[in-house]
């Protein structure tokens, strides 16, 4: 998955990006676009290909043939018309097995599908160039920065 490319349909937060520079904020609100995007648009290799080897085997998965598997279920409703949008990235420190990381909040809307779907996600530096989703959390009703820096480390 490309990890730069055109920043577009991002949505503000009540806070800005904190502690993260402005260019490293674009790259990594498109990085984390395309890694929920592809699982939007079915795409699950992608998706799994974007996922450190942890967040795979939390999915129960040990190569990314296993994590396609699992997560390539039929859809229950029609979601064609989805779109992804993300919140302000915030620094994140080390919790738990996760290593620190930038976390931001990803947001899956549809009107066909009646679908809001708010998510705090967690993206790490990749064993190559790029970053890797590493941990994810549904987020309810709060969606600011803060609010993903709580999801991340439990404490919502």
């Amino acid at each position: 998955m490309a990890a730069i490319l055109a920043v577009g349909g991002c949505e503000g937060d009540s806070r800005t990006a904190v502690g993260v520079s402005s260019e490293q904020a674009a790259v990594v609100k498109e990085v984390a676009r395309d890694y929920q995007q592809a699982s939007v648009d079915q795409d699950y290799e992608a998706a799994c290909e974007a996922r450190t080897k942890r967040l795979l085997r939390s999915w129960d998965a040990d190569t990314i043939a296993e994590c396609v598997e699992i997560t390539s279920a039929p859809r229950v409703g029609d979601y064609r018309d989805a779109r992804v949008s993300t919140g302000e990235p915030i620094k994140l420190p080390a919790f738990g097995p996760h290593p620190s990381g930038i976390g931001l909040r990803v947001t899956v809307r549809s009107t066909l599908g009646g679908l809001v779907k708010h998510t705090a996600l967690r993206l790490v530096p990749g064993e190559r160039d790029g970053w890797l989703a590493d941990q994810t959390a549904n987020l309810v009703d709060e969606t600011d920065t803060g609010a993903v820096q709580a999801a991340l480390e439990g404490r919502l």
